[in-house]
């Protein structure tokens, strides 16, 4: 078999390649550009209301991906066209800004983490989807009513530190009655979910419950129960009385929340750190106790005390990289800043007087 390039055949095979080639990348450019008008369609005919999704793609990473692949086809034409030589001093400018514009759309394209997730209850589509973007620590969600591929925002969801809940399934869905009601986390897919506190968000539950037997987030029945004991660990001693004056009940949960920790509570200087007793707290008014320590998993002992706290009745709430807890008498406040100092962070607070 003898090789024919430079011979008439071969160029004219040749060229018929590079034609064939610059034809089937200009019906896809077409293409791809008649995806980035509709999606821009719908975005300005409902001044921005709505959008199009096609999980796990929103309309942002939609138009990323057109564009950049709208770039790449261009390039192909410029380098596929045949071309004499007097065309060349338009053409080598031209493949080397097309190089470029490739280079610099990959880099914007892997910038981007932005991602759609349909949340599932009892394994079944509900009717929504979850928008999520997320950049160095900071991070939001848009909670989008599904009418076939448009999308209209009803909710919004609160994160914090890049966390994308619905991408990792570190939320709980149930559909019960008219509602379907969302808890998600706030940091991290390790932080305690249940459905004892008030849910991140409440949906009109939808008719169209589609899409059964799929995975989806917690299975509610898996978690463990709120006012399950074994949360913290069973150590010598017994604990001082939960019940009495605010001391009695701070001393009670500054012993909780060293027990539930994962090895020994040790302060910035390698100390063990020690619960005060009722009788060493004033009772003057605002009393409290602040325990600052580390151990040995701090993630696993944020966790456990979180849990251990909800375990004792308290209501959770949760505010800027805080998590607090209240029982109408006794305020918890939580902060894990094990990136900051290394040192999980609580404070016990309350109003004490004497009678």
């Amino acid at each position: 078999m003898t090789d024919d390039v430079g011979t008439p055949d071969g160029d004219r095979r040749a060229g018929t390649a590079r034609r064939r080639t610059v034809v089937v990348a200009s019906l896809l450019y077409l293409a791809v550009v008649a995806v980035l008008v509709l999606v821009w369609a719908v975005s300005a005919r409902s001044e921005g209301r709505e959008q199009v999704v096609i999980v796990p793609w929103t309309d942002a990473v939609l138009v990323g991906a057109g564009i950049m692949a709208s770039v790449v086809l261009l390039s192909v034409i410029v380098f596929a066209v045949p071309a004499r030589r007097l065309w060349w001093a338009l053409l080598v400018p031209l493949r080397v800004v097309a190089i470029g514009a490739v280079a610099l759309g990959s880099l914007a394209l892997s910038l981007m983490d932005e991602s759609a997730t349909p949340i599932v209850a009892d394994g079944c589509e509900t009717g929504y989807v979850v928008s999520e973007r997320a950049f160095l620590f900071a991070a939001s969600g848009t909670v989008l009513r599904m009418d076939g591929l448009i999308g209209t925002p009803v909710d919004h969801t609160r994160v914090d530190d890049g966390h994308k809940p619905f991408e990792q399934r570190s939320y709980i869905a149930v559909a019960q009655g008219d509602t379907v009601r969302v808890w998600n986390t706030f940091e991290s897919a390790s932080e305690p979910l249940s459905t004892s506190s008030e849910p991140s968000f409440v949906l009109p539950r939808r008719t169209t419950e589609t899409g059964c037997g799929l995975a989806g987030g917690i299975d509610p029945a898996a978690r463990p129960s709120p006012t399950a004991s074994t949360d913290i660990p069973a150590l010598e001693g017994p604990l001082p009385s939960p019940v009495g004056d605010a001391r009695q009940q701070l001393a009670h949960m500054a012993e909780v929340t060293l027990r539930a920790s994962t090895g020994t509570p040790r302060d910035a200087a390698g100390s063990p750190v020690r619960a005060p007793t009722a009788d060493e707290l004033s009772c003057d008014g605002p009393t409290g106790v602040d325990l600052t320590f580390s151990t040995g998993d701090n993630a696993s002992s944020y966790a456990a005390i979180l849990a251990a706290w909800d375990a004792e009745g308290y209501s959770a709430d949760r505010a800027m990289q805080e998590d607090l807890r209240d029982n109408g008498v006794v305020r918890l406040s939580a902060r894990d800043r094990s990136t900051i100092d290394g040192l999980l962070h609580f404070s016990l607070s309350a109003d004490c007087r004497l009678p």
